[in-house]
């Protein structure tokens, strides 16, 4: 079994920046999806709240037109198209990822938080490591809601 290390950059709200440098290395196990990705990265790292939307972008294009390369936590049919993303739920095996690879993740559609996703190395799992793994962290996370934002707390 093959793992796949990401090297993931908060982009801050909208992609708008962030004044401090904040950088995870996460480790999951190609048998794992995007939501595991998802939440060790929000939930364990960040520590913040996760009753939110979220979507990956492969072509690293918020938003992106081209539903073959979004992979959505929300699977309902885009209203106007009748078009359905991928699901988060899809195991990383069965995309092609290459080293160097860079995407896209937006998490809470209201915020839109943005990550910079890249594909740093691959390496075959080691027996008795329990996936997916924190393996550096460079930086605190934010709050995730503002302070004075008492509509969102």
């Amino acid at each position: 079994m093959k793992t796949i290390i990401f090297k993931i950059k908060y982009l801050g709200v909208c992609g708008t920046g962030f004044p401090k440098k904040i950088i995870r290395e996460i480790e999951l196990a190609e048998e794992q999806t995007f939501d595991d990705l998802e939440e060790i990265l929000i939930e364990k790292s960040f520590n913040w709240d996760d009753p939110h939307l979220y979507s990956f972008f492969l072509d690293n294009k918020p938003f992106s037109k081209d539903r073959s390369q979004e992979y959505t936590y929300y699977d309902e049919q885009d209203y106007f198209t009748g078009e359905k993303a991928n699901s988060t739920k899809t195991p990383l095996k069965e995309i092609e990822f290459e080293k160097g690879q860079k995407f896209l993740m937006i998490f809470d559609f209201g915020d839109e938080h943005r990550f910079e996703i890249k594909i740093k190395d691959f390496r075959i799992a080691e027996k008795g490591k329990n996936y997916p793994l924190i393996l550096n962290e460079i930086g605190n996370a934010p709050e995730q809601y503002e302070i004075g934002d008492e509509d969102e707390q």
